[in-house]
């Protein structure tokens, strides 16, 4: 019985091994179910379509063109009754319509069938979306060629045989490529919408307006893009140390360039939802009508600018009638172009400095009986919801919508962390979820030293596909009004579309699963072992995609012999890990990393990268400097623990690797708690000094804490204070580290204890004004 099991064990594992090399699609289909033998396409191949349809013609076409492109063989197009049954026959490719069960199931509008032997294949759908996604697996079962711009002479065009029956798990499955900061032209944002397509994902969010450009023609108000569009210059660099790159920034996109790319998505089954943004983000708009702001000018001083400056931004819209004609105007010429059922309109990061000082601003607010300007910013969302629904639309808004109230007929989506989607759902409004700390792409994907400059964060391929849209919190009727989700690209830091594309792809692969997958579907080495071919396409559709994924990361650890032992590892299980450890380049001589570590008693380097047994360098190269002391490796105690910034593994603080000022992913953070850290140290002996530092920076809301006190104790009960140290202010708008070190007189202490207190609620000036700072510390060393 045993060797039969056994023996069934292997069958299973050979099977699976079969089926993810040559079942590689993304996302995974619903059901999948091997056969054996192929579909050869070859000259005697043809495309059947039901007579008459004109639904469906256009996707036979795109798959002729595809194989035509690369095969060279015209495979013909004809008309035909439909089929009586799905047994595919006759060489023949059959695009069958379906609106009745089959293999008992009832088809939904995104749902498909496809089947596939040695004599042919049908795909069998209730609607063209279905036949279009259908089409979507079927060219990923295809060689990874099939994407190529040229003729691929030597390939063998089969498709592996199988059943398979597919449907979406939610209906908002949607991309947000953010325009205004950087302009990107009509024929990149179809590209774009290609390539959503190709990952069955049906929403576009154009984020067209901004403090820094407005990209759509309005014909009513044509400064909106004679002044509104362009800007002189843009930031350079981060908050901490930037200036202006003095190159003039401009683009806008005219009506018929909008209907143009609305109608393009459409043949891909894409909805495009504008984004017109307000109360707030509106400097491009003032700008060009400084009327409809609460003051003739700035409140910085002079005129309203468009500005190059990332960020948010006290001047606002004004809730006045003359604002409101203005956008109700400017509304009624968007949702002529835009066919979608939603409008989005922002609301976010509204400061209400200006609606404090303004007088019209605060009567109008006592008129109404508005308690505040939170109330105030509800009453402004509410009239455009009125407004819309009027129409025939419905609004989007960001979670911050939800303060002051929410609007009867408003959908949120949820941005800062899952609560706003939680909310509305229990409020009966619908939510689209799409939290920074997971669907953010505009966040570094890997070492931030190795990649490109961005806003900062931290998102590897692998915490989002991590991701569970639907939050446990609600009741199986509450989490009816999760939407779906949604990957969003700021695009501040990202001025080429090479580099949108660089932060999107292999990200956005993972939202894509995340959004039409099954939960109890979700494997991610399953998952990377589909990508490492799903590569080879996006290699042939020529997208600058990322290659973190091959990116060793490292770790560190004491052994039993109080060595530090380094611990490398890779995402991919195939790749072959060489390094160094005399500053040197790892190359394919390098030494292979093997499991139980590499071993490391002084300061120094450990770089290594990835390669492919064939010695091809996959990823980057990685490089760590550890600082070896007495407290490297040891496990500690936190009375609070980190929030999202762990320093890259669970003992942070003592991995021997120092805070790096680009990098938030090597710090270790907590949001308004203190530190409170004691170190064992493993035995008692001399302790000489304390070393450790911390982050300022308080644009993104990081301060310094205001005091710090350095504790010993022998037997981890009593401790006695070694020093108390008040700290400094944290400068405004530079980002720094404030390296710290205490002198302990060589005491002899087994137990090392860290205290610093947080900074509390920042302050009153602050654009987080109430919201608890963040503290960032990092490596704490014992010498």
């Amino acid at each position: 019985m045993k060797k039969i099991l056994g023996f069934l064990s292997l069958l299973i594992l050979s099977f699976s091994t079969i089926a993810q090399k040559k079942y590689t699609i993304i996302p995974k289909p619903l059901e999948l179910t091997p056969l054996a033998g192929e579909f050869v396409i070859d000259a005697k191949t043809k495309i059947v379509i039901p007579k008459g349809s004109a639904e469906i013609r256009p996707l036979a076409e795109m798959l002729a063109e595809r194989v035509a492109v690369t095969s060279g063989v015209t495979l013909s197009i004809e008309e035909s009754d439909a089929p009586s049954n799905l047994v595919p026959a006759n060489k023949a490719i059959v695009f069958a319509p379906l609106k009745a069960k089959a293999m008992n199931k009832t088809l939904g509008e995104e749902d498909y069938i496809l089947k596939a032997d040695a004599k042919g294949i049908v795909i069998a759908a209730a609607t063209g979306k279905g036949e279009f996604y259908a089409l979507q697996s079927l060219l990923q079962l295809l060689p990874p060629q099939i994407f190529s711009s040229s003729l691929e002479k030597s390939v063998k065009w089969s498709v592996p045989a199988c059943t398979i029956f597919d449907q979406p798990r939610y209906g908002h499955r949607g991309s947000m490529l953010d325009v205004s900061r950087h302009f990107f032209p009509v024929s990149f944002i179809k590209r774009h919408i290609d390539l959503l397509a190709l990952h069955k994902m049906n929403r576009f969010h154009w984020h067209l307006t901004d403090d820094q450009g407005w990209r759509i023609e309005i014909k009513k108000y044509p400064k909106l893009t004679e002044v509104g569009s362009k800007r002189k210059e843009s930031m350079k660099g981060h908050y901490n140390d930037w200036k202006f790159d003095g190159t003039p920034h401009e683009g806008f996109y005219t009506q018929e360039e909008i209907k143009e790319v609305v109608a393009y998505a459409q043949k891909k089954f894409i909805t495009v939802i504008p984004e017109i943004e307000m109360p707030g983000h509106a400097l491009a708009a003032l700008a060009s009508y400084p009327e409809l702001g609460c003051t003739p000018t700035s409140l910085k001083g002079g005129p309203y600018e468009v500005t190059g400056i990332w960020g948010v931004h006290d001047d606002v819209f004004c809730p006045t009638e003359t604002t409101f004609k203005f956008l109700e105007d400017v509304l009624t010429e968007v949702i002529e172009l835009f066919p979608s059922q939603y409008v989005h309109i922002g609301g976010d990061e509204c400061p209400k400095i200006s609606w404090q000082k303004s007088k019209f601003c605060q009567d109008l607010m006592k008129k109404e009986g508005l308690k505040d300007e939170h109330e105030l910013q509800s009453y402004f969302i509410k009239h455009f919801d009125k407004f819309l629904t009027s129409k025939g639309k419905k609004i989007i808004g960001w979670d911050e919508i939800l303060e002051g109230g929410i609007s009867p007929n408003a959908t949120i989506m949820s941005w800062r962390g899952v609560e706003g989607g939680i909310a509305a759902a229990k409020q009966n409004h619908d939510a689209i979820m799409t939290p920074t700390g997971f669907c953010y792409l505009d966040y570094y994907q890997s070492d931030p030293t190795t990649e490109p400059l961005a806003i900062g964060g931290y998102l590897p391929l692998e915490k989002v596909y991590s991701y569970e849209p639907t939050p446990k919190e609600l009741t199986p009727e509450q989490a009816k009004h999760i939407l779906g989700l949604q990957a969003n690209l700021w695009t501040e830091y990202i001025a080429t579309t090479s580099h949108v594309e660089y932060m999107l792809y292999p990200r956005i692969c993972a939202i894509a699963e995340i959004g039409w997958s099954p939960a109890k579907h979700k494997n991610y080495e399953d998952f990377t072992g589909r990508l490492k071919t799903h590569f080879e396409r996006l290699k042939y559709l020529a997208v600058n995609y990322a290659k973190s994924y091959y990116d060793i990361t490292a770790s560190s650890s004491m052994n039993e012999r109080s060595q530090v032992i380094v611990k490398l590892q890779s995402a991919d299980k195939d790749a072959v890990i060489r390094y160094t450890v005399d500053g040197s380049e790892p190359t394919v001589s390098s030494a292979v990393y093997k499991p139980t570590g590499v071993v490391i008693t002084k300061d120094g380097s450990v770089r290594a990268a990835a390669f492919s047994s064939k010695g091809e360098q996959l990823g980057k190269v990685l490089t760590k400097y550890f600082y070896i002391n007495k407290a490297t490796g040891r496990k500690y105690t936190l009375v609070n623990q980190p929030k999202n910034y762990t320093g890259g593994e669970t003992y942070g603080l003592t991995n021997g690797v120092k805070g790096e000022e680009a990098n938030s992913a090597t710090w270790v953070g907590f949001e308004g708690k203190d530190l409170d850290i004691t170190i064992d140290l493993g035995q008692a002996m001399e302790v000489g000094k304390v070393s450790f530092a911390f982050m300022g920076a308080s644009a993104s809301w990081i301060m310094l804490p205001t005091e710090v006190e350095v504790f010993v104790s022998e037997d981890g009960k009593n401790f006695k204070s070694v020093k108390k140290i008040q700290m400094a202010a944290t400068a405004e708008q530079s980002r720094s580290v404030q390296q710290l070190g205490v002198a302990v007189d060589a005491k002899k202490a087994r137990y090392v204890r860290v205290f610093a207190k947080n900074y509390g609620k920042l302050p009153a000036h602050h654009q987080g004004s109430g919201n608890p700072a963040w503290l960032f510390v990092d490596e704490i060393s014992v010498e």
